[in-house]
């Protein structure tokens, strides 16, 4: 199993009817690449932890910006002792802040009026100054460019799981956001940040999920958040019916497993109930009554009633947005009661962490090993180590996508040695060798841009085209080559 490169994938996830992308968000990049830099070690050890962690962390020492020293007395000024804590303001500071250009060069400044910010963002006032040097001494995105293609291979375990599941949930609610509703679902996954954990903010109608890195994608997690973010907006129209069956949640009170926050807010326990209740019926049928018992006897407790108030909503045309005031109208306080006397409610609560696993074992063929090597050194501009490293992964694997990469390690560093004929000559062994999807539609990009600064216009639009029409290539691929393509510039006479 080949270990990927894996920084920070985006999701976003925009006004129905367009699609989701996938993609690099590099204000959370960062600010995590930062603060690892100047001390922040949590769970550094940790089996879970992605190999480009101690990459950065290698990567800015050898660097060594001048802004080091000032970024670590900064840190360790505002360290919190708990490292959940810790960790959790520099993820709001990431979210609230945004690049721009001025005058001096990029810059950062928050995208909020300073009285949205939310608390744990004020105490860390100043710390946008030190990220902006630490943006522009370290050249940062640079690096991000030099790796898209990695970046790009890296969402490929994410994107149609992710996708696929909010497609299911829109297609169940019946497109409840289609009446202009504002604001977006956003999710990050964040592997230079301790692994195993979950993040989540609500800034501006945008709601914002922070997963760091663990042994499996956390999709049920993402699944459940964004039901939230889809039913919670309809739930608040019908606030006033919601309250009206609040003398339900003494039995919430009953349940040590169930977070105190829903025990302090009868819309909020309704509309996690009823989340939990709509992921148990989107369930194969057989695994349906076990999830509704879980939820029960976590304490939410109006879980049953709406998975049994769910199959007459399947039965008709009308979407969630005007049939839930019908299932909230049709709570019965008394039969709810009755239900509820007879429940034992569960005496531990869940955590909110992705669940650990055992030591993954790869199986890592030594060609493998020799590209990871090689882009390292790619990285670190060591040029003449990565082309002698990438030769010899030809060397050592007859396997053709593996070799398609070895070729595309080569094409960029002829296309750096100003070599253009030879670039384009690997970048089309990349190709021909059945590189991945990424790596190839990338190859069709940089090949195309070559030729067409050698205006072979019809070979450069190939390309281009090629690229756009790879099953498999990133938004940002696609992008370049849509970009390409309408840049070709006329044959000079």
């Amino acid at each position: 199993m080949r270990r990927l490169a894996l920084f920070l994938i985006f999701l976003v996830v925009p006004v129905l009817g367009q699609q989701s992308t996938l993609e690099v968000d590099p204000n959370l990049f960062l600010v995590m690449a930062a603060i690892n830099a100047a001390g922040y070690d949590s769970d550094l050890a940790s089996n879970a932890n992605s190999p480009i962690r101690a990459q950065i962390r290698n990567w800015v020492e050898q660097n060594k910006p001048p802004v080091l020293d000032q970024l670590k007395e900064f840190y360790a000024i505002h360290r919190k002792s708990d490292p959940s804590r810790d960790l959790s303001q520099f993820i709001s500071f990431a979210l609230c802040i945004e690049k721009y250009d001025a005058a001096d060069g990029p810059s950062f400044r928050y995208r909020l009026r300073l009285s949205e910010l939310p608390p744990d963002v004020q105490e860390l006032d100043g710390f946008e100054k030190l990220i902006t040097r630490f943006y522009r001494e370290t050249k940062l995105a640079d690096l991000l460019a030099r790796n898209q293609a990695i970046l790009d291979q890296s969402t490929a375990p994410y994107h149609d799981p992710v996708s696929n599941s909010l497609q299911q949930i829109d297609g169940y609610l019946r497109n409840p956001r289609a009446n202009g509703v504002k604001g977006n679902f956003h999710v990050f996954l964040d592997v230079l940040a301790a692994p195993n954990q979950i993040h989540m903010r609500s800034y501006a109608n945008d709601l914002f999920i922070v997963l760091t890195a663990s042994p499996e994608p956390q999709i049920d997690y993402i699944k459940s958040a964004y039901m939230h973010f889809q039913i919670d907006p309809i739930a608040m129209r019908h606030i006033t019916d919601i309250e009206s069956k609040a003398s339900l949640i003494d039995f919430a009170l009953g349940a040590p497993a169930l977070d105190p926050q829903y025990k302090k807010d009868f819309a909020l326990l309704t509309v996690a109930s009823l989340v939990r209740a709509v992921d148990a019926r989107m369930m194969p049928a057989r695994q349906r009554a076990a999830a509704i018992d879980i939820a029960l006897k976590e304490g939410f407790i109006l879980t049953p009633y709406f998975a049994e108030s769910l199959v007459d909503y399947e039965k008709q045309e009308q979407s969630m947005r005007f049939y839930l005031p019908v299932m909230v109208k049709g709570i019965d306080a008394k039969k709810e009661t009755a239900r509820l006397d007879a429940v034992v409610f569960n005496a531990a609560p869940r955590e909110r962490r992705a669940k650990l696993a055992p030591q993954p074992v790869f199986e890592v063929s030594p060609a493998e090993t020799t590209l990871e090597t090689a882009e390292e050194f790619y990285g670190k501009k060591d040029y003449k180590k990565a082309s002698e490293l990438f030769r010899l992964a030809l060397e050592q694997t007859n396997a053709r996508p593996i070799k398609g990469r070895a070729y595309y390690g080569l094409a960029r560093l002829a296309a750096l040695n100003r070599d253009p004929q030879l670039a384009v000559d690997l970048f089309e062994k990349t190709i021909a060798e059945g590189a991945e999807a990424q790596v190839s539609a990338w190859a069709h990009v940089f090949a195309g841009r070559l030729l067409d600064l050698a205006q072979d216009n019809d070979a450069a639009k190939k390309h281009f085209e090629t690229a756009l029409a790879t099953v498999g290539a990133s938004p940002a691929a696609k992008k370049a080559a849509d970009d390409g393509l309408r840049g070709i510039r006329p044959t000079q006479p």
